[in-house]
């Protein structure tokens, strides 16, 4: 019913209003072919992204990371980013971005760069795609937990995760993150391989932000240095937030809440772009800007009484 209603509502008047935050909208991936590491997850292909490009430039205008901290005006601005390293970055996102002049992050986790590793999730959509093709019902978990389990499933029905690496190429190589760096695109952290930290004591949630932020200044040294929670920032505890301060270690960090307002100035929400199936950018927008200021209203109201 919010969709329906806020496709009838010009986008001009939904992102109008002092309190409205940054849009911040997010993508992994941008692919004309069906992913196997990725069957459980929506993409956009080259088409419908090129699409939403054109919205977010209709109506916002595109800023940098320096420009957010500069502590300038964001009104009607926004800030593009991409998580997990995915080779598609380099081979088709950054080209698309820099034929339309748009400054952009993207988001690495460090054990995958150059292959190395796989992301549990992808591992566990790999293992789905083959039972399917197999015309098998297995159940299978998809936690940081059950990375055990996903490597012995592998082993015993023949999948070498190292040899589907190489002969896949999932992920961007080191050179290739260097290039988009001298492109102007700034780099950053998604943790250091990308589990969900909700599943984490403060300690390991700490160790995962610390060795990916070390690897980043270490391999990069980024102008600035950015921190994307991967997942979200539920569950990580106020003392992690508190280190990152006091520790200097990140200048601003993310979280994926959509449109939200923080209450640290360093910290900010981001609004993924790839899900649900289907949806554009016009219908993401319109849904998500009119559920902020439904929510705004509901508050006002429960406020007064």
């Amino acid at each position: 019913m919010i969709s329906s209603i806020a496709s009838i509502v010009p986008m001009s008047v939904l992102n109008q209003g002092k309190s409205v935050p940054l849009l911040l909208p997010f993508y992994h991936t941008v692919s004309n072919e069906q992913l196997p590491f990725r069957i459980n997850y929506e993409y956009p292909d080259e088409k419908r992204f090129r699409e939403d490009v054109e919205f977010l430039l209709k109506h916002f205008k595109p800023v940098s990371l320096e420009y957010i901290l500069a502590g300038k005006k964001l009104k009607q601005c926004f800030h593009l980013s991409f998580d997990d390293g995915l080779r598609s970055c380099y081979e088709l996102i950054a080209p698309i971005l820099k034929e339309k002049g748009i400054p952009a992050s993207f988001f690495i986790n460090p054990a995958f760069v150059d292959n190395k590793d796989l992301f549990h999730r992808y591992k566990a959509s790999i293992l789905h795609d083959f039972f399917q093709k197999k015309n098998l019902q297995v159940n299978l978990e998809n936690t940081y937990a059950d990375i055990d389990s996903f490597d012995e499933t592998a082993a015993e029905i023949g999948i070498n995760w190292q040899d589907y690496l190489q002969k896949e190429k999932p992920y961007m190589n080191l050179d290739e993150i260097k290039s988009l760096q001298d492109d102007g695109f700034s780099v950053g952290a998604h943790s250091w391989d990308h589990p969900e930290f909700w599943l984490l004591d403060a300690e390991r949630q700490w160790d995962e932000i610390r060795e990916s932020m070390n690897w980043i200044t270490e391999k990069l040294s980024p102008a600035i240095k950015a921190f994307a929670f991967p997942f979200s920032d539920v569950g990580v505890s106020e003392d992690v937030f508190k280190l990152i301060q006091e520790e200097k270690l990140c200048d601003i960090t993310f979280g994926t809440a959509g449109l939200k307002k923080e209450l640290v100035s360093s910290h900010f929400q981001r609004l993924a772009m790839d899900a649900p199936a289907g949806k554009t950018a016009k219908q993401r927008l319109k849904t998500e800007y009119f559920s902020y200021h439904l929510k705004r209203l509901l508050n006002r109201h429960i406020a007064k009484r």
